[in-house]
């Protein structure tokens, strides 16, 4: 054979397939980014089924603090949901919550594992007695209406001007006014040696105060802070009238102190 020939066949003889092409680059990484989501999105479902399970959810509940409320009442206030677990429940709401009752004064509220909410109340203290008709309630020191009353306890008993009901988270009273007459009634005794019954407001808010001597004591109006004021001369003036009076003895009917630079005393015919 020629090498003519020999050249012939070899242009004639069928060239072989190249060998098959691997995958490219783009292609390897969307089956990377799929198994990735496939692989997350198992995580997600059982860390939800783990979540979601009865075990975690929030049911046991400790409430302290607690002088007036009873843990009944701070229950029903949570109203935790009886479907959600504890990794959804939220201690700020909870607390907030609390916090639109009238005897709290403030709330804290805690998650514990698996179950437990805890609650820590700081009640008001009650800082003076309303009186409206036949009925008693107890004020905060911000004049605010926590419950009905019971007994006075020493405190300032007050019958403010007005005959409609009240109720619990109502505001009675202005706060600086029930501050004044928790001070008026801690210091009265020592200064006078007259005990204090009760206050008294009129429609104007003229302040009386009734003596356990049977006499009052009129102040004047005490609406605004510029009247309120005028409490430490109108003490003053007391306090000259008490030099020459003996309060405790005297058969008075009222002292009248609206204008303090001139006192008005009436007493009783003998």
């Amino acid at each position: 054979m020629s090498a003519t020939t020999i050249s012939r066949a070899r242009r004639r003889a069928p060239s072989k397939a190249p060998p098959g092409r691997p995958p490219s680059a783009s292609v390897r990484g969307w089956l990377w980014a799929l198994g990735q989501v496939a692989i997350l999105g198992g995580e997600v479902f059982l860390l939800l089924f783990i979540l979601a399970q009865p075990v975690f959810r929030a049911t046991e509940v400790r409430v302290g603090g607690l002088r007036h409320l009873t843990s009944a009442q701070v229950r029903a206030t949570l109203a935790l949901p009886v479907d959600r677990t504890i990794f959804f429940v939220d201690p700020d709401a909870l607390a907030a919550r609390l916090g639109g009752l009238p005897w709290v004064r403030s709330a804290q509220v805690s998650l514990g594992l698996p179950d437990r909410v805890e609650v820590r109340v700081t009640e008001w203290s009650p800082a003076a007695v309303l009186t409206r008709g036949e009925r008693s309630y107890y004020l905060n020191e911000r004049g605010i209406v926590l419950d009905a009353a019971d007994e006075a306890r020493g405190l300032p008993v007050v019958d403010p001007a007005g005959s409609g009901p009240v109720r619990a988270g109502d505001a009675a009273l202005d706060p600086e006014l029930v501050r004044m007459l928790i001070a008026l009634q801690r210091g009265f005794y020592s200064a006078f040696h007259v005990r204090v019954l009760s206050f008294s407001l009129d429609a104007q808010q003229a302040l009386t105060l009734r003596t356990d001597r049977g006499f009052t004591i009129i102040f004047g109006q005490m609406a605004t802070g510029d009247q309120r004021a005028t409490l430490t001369p109108k003490l003053a003036a007391l306090r000259a009238l008490a030099a020459r009076i003996d309060l405790a003895s005297a058969p008075l009917v009222y002292v009248n102190l609206m204008n303090p630079k001139a006192p008005a005393v009436l007493t009783r015919s003998r």
